[in-house]
């Protein structure tokens, strides 16, 4: 059913509308082109912001992006602009979208990155066919909102692990427990994983937990030897980790007595 309008009454009584700013052209204005300019003027104010990082057509296989800015955590990230991207031909769908640093990426053809692993903000769907643009769908929806799951924002996720286990990329900025366990539980850190990716580990039961870097080296003061675990079993030890620029982990807090691998 299509949304419905207010009665034709209510419509000719409408004098201004309160949250955009924008005013209805009186019945019988005149010069009529004048407050149709009004119109227009209060109505582009209003939709400014819509149009940040909008993706346009410039014909051909071109596409414009309009400046814009994003939040990365903390950090607000400005994009200037562009003219001139030129996409490849006949492509099903290209995903457009600006990396963690405001670098446009145009050459992605099987889907948008996973968010966790690389942040970054989804712009359009462009389909491309002999030489032209055939259509864009705007993918820019979503990121104007963020759902918090409770006062103080997003809460980590907690997992309690009975047995060995391999994380992800994605699931960084996670706590990894051995709650329950009855004997050692090794938990092995994602390969490549982005620099920045992190997880912190906490022993909650009198069993070794061990973190295991894989080739990779962590950091730290018990050593600093590649393919080697770090472990702890005394209820309380915590561990926290981080992807560093060189392919290892660095080990961003510790508490507890926590050893590296003979």
């Amino acid at each position: 059913m299509a949304e419905m309008y207010p009665s034709d009454s209510e419509l000719l009584n409408i004098v201004s509308d309160g949250e955009t700013g924008v005013d209805y052209i009186p019945t019988g204005k005149s010069p009529y082109y004048l407050e149709f300019r009004k119109l227009l003027y209060r109505l582009i104010l209003a939709a400014k912001r819509a149009n940040d990082l909008r993706v346009y057509d410039e014909g051909g296989l071109d596409i414009g992006v309009k400046a814009g800015k994003f939040w990365l955590g903390t950090e607000q990230v400005s994009y200037a602009g562009s003219s001139g991207n030129t996409l490849a031909d006949n492509k099903a769908n290209i995903y457009v979208y600006l990396n963690a640093s405001g670098v446009p990426v145009i050459n992605e053809y099987s889907g948008f990155p996973n968010m966790a692993a690389a942040p970054h903000v989804r712009l359009a769907m462009v389909t491309t066919s002999g030489g032209d643009i055939v259509s864009t769908t705007d993918c820019r929806q979503g990121h104007n909102f963020v759902m918090p799951y409770g006062a103080g924002g997003i809460k980590q996720t907690i997992e309690a692990h009975t047995s060995s286990d391999t994380l992800t990329a994605a699931e960084s900025g996670s706590i990894h427990t051995n709650l329950g366990a009855t004997g050692a539980v090794t938990l092995t850190l994602p390969a490549s994983a982005p620099t920045g990716t992190e997880f912190t580990f906490a022993v909650q039961a009198g069993q070794e937990l061990r973190v295991d870097p894989g080739t990779s080296a962590i950091r730290d003061d018990s050593g600093q030897t590649a393919d080697k675990y770090k472990k702890a079993n005394a209820i309380g030890a915590c561990l926290k980790v981080a992807a560093d620029t060189n392919g290892n982990w660095v080990t961003a807090a510790k508490y507890g007595n926590w050893t590296q691998e003979a």
